[in-house]
């Protein structure tokens, strides 16, 4: 009985506090109030107000979790409709994600390094812009901080989807390819969720960059750190 009503608890709270977001984020459009930044500071202040342990929250909240793999593979079906486009301009979409990805890490890497932090940490850095479950394993392979690596990753993810709407507006960019790329290279599966708003094209094309990212990038940086 206490596992069903921490799960209602958990999963209503998560709800509500989402719904509230997209209601605020339609009266008063900002990067700060955008859904799940709004949602996730929200819970965060209620976890520990409240004094709730995250493993707590974590259980009742197991069947939001399990969605996360339906989602996921329903990015499929974009990919599908799109295939042909996206094919088409494989060169540009392929120069764009190691382009992308790659400035990115090595500057997380050199800045984490100007700031003094330890090495574990600056290589827990390098990962931030692949999807969890493959930075982490990514992580434990080049001797990261794993512990640090979920939450470096998502609050890229979020800063990505604050943010990246309005910087698009200001480079003009207007093909669809541009402006779903950076989304799924940069900030995963939440910039991808947010380039669905940008349009269908936009997400297909954020799916498949956020794939091919962590694909990628998961051969590349173990190679790397061999001779490092």
């Amino acid at each position: 009985m206490m596992n069903l009503i921490n799960m209602l608890a958990a999963t209503g709270i998560t709800v509500i506090f989402f719904i509230l977001s997209i209601k605020i984020h339609r009266l008063w459009s900002s990067p700060l109030t955008i859904p799940i930044f709004l949602s996730s500071t929200a819970l965060i202040l209620t976890l520990y107000i409240l004094d709730i342990p995250y493993e707590t929250y974590a259980d009742g909240t197991a069947v939001i979790t399990y969605l996360l793999g339906p989602a996921t593979v329903a990015l499929a079906y974009p990919l599908y409709q799109f295939r042909k486009l996206i094919t088409r301009h494989w060169q540009p979409i392929l120069t764009g994600i190691i382009t992308g990805s790659g400035v990115s890490m090595v500057l997380s890497y050199f800045l984490a390094g100007l700031l003094g932090l330890p090495e574990e940490i600056k290589r827990s850095f390098l990962v931030k812009t692949i999807t969890t479950p493959v930075a982490v394993d990514i992580g434990k392979l080049i001797d990261g901080k794993v512990e640090l690596i979920p939450a470096v990753v998502i609050i890229t993810g979020v800063m990505g989807a604050m943010f990246m709407p309005y910087l698009i507006r200001v480079l003009n960019l207007s093909h669809p390819i541009a402006k779903g790329l950076p989304f799924g290279v940069i900030s995963h599966g939440i910039g991808t969720a947010q380039a669905f708003k940008e349009g269908d094209l936009e997400g297909a094309i954020s799916g498949a960059a956020m794939a091919l990212t962590a694909l990628i990038m998961s051969l590349i940086i173990p190679i790397v750190f061999l001779f490092v």
